[in-house]
């Protein structure tokens, strides 16, 4: 069994629930070095801070 890093799972947890699942889910099956999986979380990270403010920015 693999453990991931505790500075990215601590990233990896403030993900959104449906998110983070995912992700887990992906890193249970699939074997990541902690560089590619940092760039993952920041990948979703910023899609989903995209997605916020686009929700934000739109008119009723």
């Amino acid at each position: 069994m693999r453990t991931i890093n505790p500075t990215l799972f601590a990233r990896l947890m403030r993900l959104p629930a449906p998110e983070r699942a995912d992700l887990l889910e992906f890193v249970g099956a699939t074997r990541l070095d902690d560089a590619h999986l940092s760039a993952m979380i920041e990948d979703m990270a910023v899609r989903i801070d995209a997605d916020r403010r686009s929700l934000c920015t739109e008119p009723n």
